[in-house]
């Protein structure tokens, strides 16, 4: 298991034997991943949406199976849909041991559990068109028509709340994958450690599904690379309307802003998934954040959709602001 294997598909009787662990109770599965399946098959109802997303991770090594199922799972949840089934691509360097291949298997089949996911396909492949592993994934939810949520209902007034705060991912990863150049920078072992622990947060689901049940909810957007200043940039341009931003009220978390500003990053344009950006209806943004709160999910309201068109107005302290513009996620400047 811990020797280096060659360039090619993953051996047929390494994938059987990882497949093996993986639970197929979801009866809408008809054809399940196993050796000699190229493909999966799967029920939908009639009256249900079928939403898809797609995503490679290709910032994270360290724990790269669970950032592959929840930043797929979060961007169906933005659509309303419960994401239910999984597809992966798994690419590994030559070289790679047949243990390592294992334990990303491994955490996929453990965090699609978590997630009631069922990973229902892929491939694997050992090549040499890759110098570190990457996870592409593949998700499928559903949800009825009548209540599919979808960009384009934004409307001038609506309320912009943001969850929790930004860069959760961004702070996660480079924890994870600079924790070295963190300890010469000065950063305590128990505060890298405490980063570390914020891809425990990545996920979205939960308030998703909270906000899905509101009325008024008008539109969700995951904040992912080029952190929240892309997605808010995204939103405007998705929903047609520009949007207001405060820029005082924008949640930085400490620890966040400490290794940005020691890195000399710009946590406005750090990859950021684990906050959700949620518009709704005036009238229910208190309902929105009292559910919230109840759960103990951190939100704010950061702005306010504005008139037709594009674009972000910033202001702090009611006066004009710089909106940053990223070509690339901050992280990249790291690599």
């Amino acid at each position: 298991m811990g020797m280096p294997l060659p360039g090619g598909k993953l051996p047929n009787d390494l994938l059987h034997e990882f497949l093996n662990q993986f639970r197929f109770e979801d009866p809408s599965v008809l054809i399940k991943p196993g050796v000699g399946e190229d493909t999966a098959a799967v029920d939908v109802q009639a009256d249900e949406v079928l939403v898809l997303k797609s995503d490679p991770i290709t910032f994270a090594i360290e724990a790269i199976g669970s950032y592959a199922v929840l930043v797929n799972a979060n961007d169906i949840a933005t659509a309303g849909a419960a994401p239910r089934w999984f597809l992966s691509t798994l690419m590994f360097p030559v070289g790679t041991s047949a243990f390592s291949i294992q334990r990303v298997m491994e955490e996929l089949s453990r965090v699609c559990r978590q997630c009631g996911i069922t990973l229902c396909g892929g491939h694997t492949e050992i090549t040499d068109a890759v110098s570190r592993p990457v996870v592409t994934g593949m998700m499928a939810g559903t949800i009825a028509r009548s209540q599919l949520i979808h960009k384009q209902n934004i409307k001038p007034g609506d309320r912009i709340l943001l969850t929790k705060g930004v860069a959760v991912e961004g702070t996660a990863i480079i924890a994870r994958e600079f924790g070295e150049r963190l300890k010469q920078l000065g950063v305590a072992e128990g505060d890298i450690a405490k980063c570390r622990r914020f891809l425990d947060h990545i996920s979205v689901l939960k308030e998703a599904a909270i906000a899905g049940d509101v009325e008024g909810v008008s539109a969700m957007h995951d904040v992912t690379e080029g952190g929240l200043a892309t997605a808010l940039e995204e939103l405007s341009i998705a929903g047609g309307c520009r949007i207001r931003i405060m820029m005082e009220q924008i949640p930085i978390y400490r620890e966040t802003a400490k290794i940005c500003g020691l890195l000399k990053l710009d946590p406005l344009g750090l990859i950021g998934s684990g906050s959700l950006i949620i518009s709704c209806r005036q009238y229910s943004s208190d309902i929105l954040q009292e559910k919230l709160a109840a759960e103990k999910i951190p939100v704010a309201v950061i702005g306010e959709v504005r008139e037709a068109g594009q674009g972000i107005e910033a202001v702090r302290n009611r006066q004009p602001s710089p909106w940053p513009r990223f070509e690339a996620d901050e992280i990249t400047r790291l690599f």
